[in-house]
């Protein structure tokens, strides 16, 4: 499905009903990555919204889709949209940075947050000479080493021995579809993003902190960061999965994030309310 939010077009899907639960997807990905989400969640009584972020999926590209404001104002206009007034918000590695500026500017709209493997620190100087490197490869045309620079490090060596699988299959598709601009205003936004790890004390709703062991992404410590200052963290967990952890190991997954959204439907009965507070 296709929404107007903020002037563009904003691609997204609405399963089920009950509480709801909005899933923000990685770079450079769109929102089908959250597939192996969807059945078991909706099965279990809560409505899954999906959307692809500007420039990814069947969302338009913004001219500002460089700065991560962009991307949390428009997951409140599709929640305002979609008339819901508080979700629990699962974002995973950029849709974690999203979901982080979701926490520190709107933060009655988030009834809970996930985190997946995310961090909350901004790049040092090795990885924005990294990013320099990789925005200079995209201007100079070469947009499919780039692509093909991030399917190595997005998949463990045994995700890649399956890259005939259903699930492997669709991310390299996904990957090598996506457009220079979108990729080089993906890179812009992760890498301009704020250093959260004072904050983080701050944000005291419920919390779940999925790591990934052999995640080449994102190191597992940053999630040991997240649990230890995030002051209501309900759990920490880190799968033997890489930075798909999600579709990887979705069984293990699925369990820990249901038990999480159990653990917050007695206290968060407004969550599917159809007002909208203003904010």
């Amino acid at each position: 499905m296709k929404a107007k939010i903020n002037g563009v077009q904003i691609g997204y899907d609405d399963f089920g009903k009950g509480p709801a639960v909005l899933f923000v997807h990685g770079y450079p990905l769109n929102r089908k990555m959250w597939r192996r989400q969807v059945e078991p969640l909706v099965n279990d009584g809560f409505r899954v919204i999906l959307t692809d972020l500007s420039g990814f999926g069947e969302s338009e590209l913004r001219e500002d889709a460089g700065d991560l404001h962009t991307h949390a104002d428009d997951l409140v206009g599709l929640l305002n949209y979609l008339g819901v007034g508080r979700a629990v918000v699962c974002g995973i590695s950029m849709g974690g940075y999203v979901l982080f500026d979701l926490l520190d500017r709107y933060p009655k709209r988030v009834a809970g947050a996930c985190f997946v493997v995310t961090r909350p620190v901004g790049d040092d100087v090795q990885e924005r000479v990294k990013r320099a490197e990789l925005r200079r490869a995209l201007d100079n045309g070469e947009t499919d080493q780039v692509r093909e620079a991030f399917l190595r490090v997005l998949m463990t060596p045994s995700a890649r021995k399956k890259s005939r699988s259903p699930d492997m299959r669709e991310v390299c598709e996904w990957v090598r579809s996506a457009e220079p601009l979108s990729l080089a205003a993906g890179l812009n936004a992760i890498g301009g993003r704020k250093d959260y790890t004072s904050l983080l004390k701050n944000f005291s709703l419920p919390t779940l902190v999925v790591g990934a062991e052999l995640d080449r992404v994102i190191h597992p410590l940053h999630s040991e960061i997240l649990a230890r200052h995030l002051p209501n963290c309900f759990r920490a967990v880190s799968l033997k999965g890489g930075h798909l952890v999600n579709l990887e190991k979705f069984q293990a997954f699925n369990g820990h994030l249901l038990e999480f959204l159990r653990t917050l439907v007695p206290r968060s009965r407004d969550m599917a309310e159809p007002s909208v507070p203003s904010s």
